[in-house]
């Protein structure tokens, strides 16, 4: 006979990550996928990483043993050297913590903040990661569109009015991805972001500012981080998973000491500390200054990825498919007409594979107000595949949009 587990109600509200499973469905052979939002591993630093970890001889007692849960200082103070032009003001140490990446920063705030019942306002679409987190933390999401500015933050107000009308709770959470967001590759307005600010610190609603592509823009000038105008109530995070390589797991958020405190309480539970030795090898790497040679490196090489799937796609989808060129990020997201996840099967098919829209947005029951399935859309991912790739899938891709 079987042993039954009794399982928490968190866990029997659990579902699977949709890009996770559908993942599994791209990998099949002579498959071309759009599907992950993976970097290209063919300018992964593999020579600098190697050189790097020479650091082990000098560090290797300090790498091997455990760390320190807000972060391996050398790398702390790195990121502190960074971040500061970026976030307008001085940051000490006690502000930032490093995390096992970007997602767990992500569940460490969510479990110092989120009880169950609470709702977290979300762009939509959205990241599913953060979906996944809210949603294990039992929030309710309530949803503001976007376009091709980012979140429509005018129609912030009476989405938090509908909240408290609805559930007599204010929203305890604003979430954001500010530059080139997953899924839309839109880049949230300077004006957007000062009004955004005003209203977060109007209403005092924290804002979580996920940046993972920032660092990452192929075109214009970059735009004040939220952090640096809302003058306290927002946490930056970012990581190392897409400028550098996502196989580090080594991110970082940075807010105000008494947040991070708690959240570095809360990681204790989790893990005691991120791996010291990825820690290790990348303070060595931010030391030795590769980081910025190879920033430049990838953001050419982005750049004329993004460049040769926009020709490919107006060349060979039908006008009737629109989206908006991305300046930067991993994304381009269409809007079909259809439903993406017929289409999905006919691109399977056709051996090419993207991520249908539902992906990216909240179920009806996880829903405060409005209701928003994403069918009409799809999220392709420009930067894994190749050059002959990216214009062989294109026509794939239009095949089976001639099915329809």
């Amino acid at each position: 006979m079987a042993f039954v587990y009794r399982y928490s109600k968190m866990a029997e509200g659990m579902r699977p990550s949709p890009i996770r499973e559908l993942f599994k469905m791209t990998q099949r052979p002579g498959m071309i996928s759009f599907a992950g939002g993976l970097p290209d591993p063919a300018i992964f630093p593999v020579e600098e990483f190697a050189v790097c970890a020479e650091a082990l001889r000098t560090q290797g007692t300090t790498a091997l043993q455990y760390g320190a849960s807000e972060g391996h200082r050398p790398l702390v103070d790195e990121i502190q050297r960074r971040m500061e032009p970026l976030l307008g003001r001085p940051i000490v140490p006690e502000e930032i913590v490093i995390s096992s990446g970007s997602q767990q920063a992500m569940d460490m705030l969510a479990r110092v903040l989120l009880d169950p019942g609470d709702v977290v306002v979300v762009e939509a679409p959205t990241y599913p990661g953060a979906l996944h987190t809210f949603r294990s933390a039992g929030a309710r999401l309530a949803l503001v569109p976007c376009d091709e500015h980012g979140m429509k933050v005018d129609l912030l107000p009476d989405v938090i009015e509908r909240c408290r009308r609805e559930t007599g709770r204010v929203p305890k959470l604003i979430y954001t991805i500010i530059n080139f967001s997953n899924p839309s590759g839109a880049c949230l307005s300077e004006a957007r972001r000062r009004r955004l600010a005003g209203i977060a610190r109007e209403l005092a609603i924290p804002v979580l500012e996920d940046d993972p592509y920032g660092e990452l823009r192929y075109r214009g000038e970059r735009i004040p981080t939220l952090f640096s105008l809302a003058g306290g109530g927002v946490m930056f995070a970012s990581s190392f998973s897409q400028i550098l390589a996502p196989g580090v797991r080594v991110a970082w958020a940075v807010a105000e000491a008494e947040l991070i405190r708690k959240m570095v309480i809360a990681k204790q539970g989790m893990d005691l500390c991120t791996s010291v030795v990825a820690q290790v090898l990348v303070a060595e790497y931010c030391s030795r200054g590769f980081l910025e040679s190879h920033l430049e490196k990838i953001r050419s090489h982005y750049a004329g990825k993004a460049a040769a799937m926009a020709s490919a796609l107006r060349e060979h989808l039908p006008p009737s498919v629109r989206f908006a060129e991305p300046s930067g990020g991993f994304f381009f997201w269409l809007e079909l007409g259809g439903d993406s996840r017929q289409l999905f099967e006919r691109a399977l098919e056709q051996g090419v594979a993207f991520l249908p829209g539902p992906a990216f947005y909240p179920e009806p029951a996880e829903t405060v107000g409005e209701v928003v399935d994403g069918g009409p859309y799809a999220r392709l991912c420009f930067t894994f595949a190749q050059g002959t790739e990216i214009v062989e899938g294109t026509k794939r891709l239009a095949r089976a949009l001639e099915q329809a």
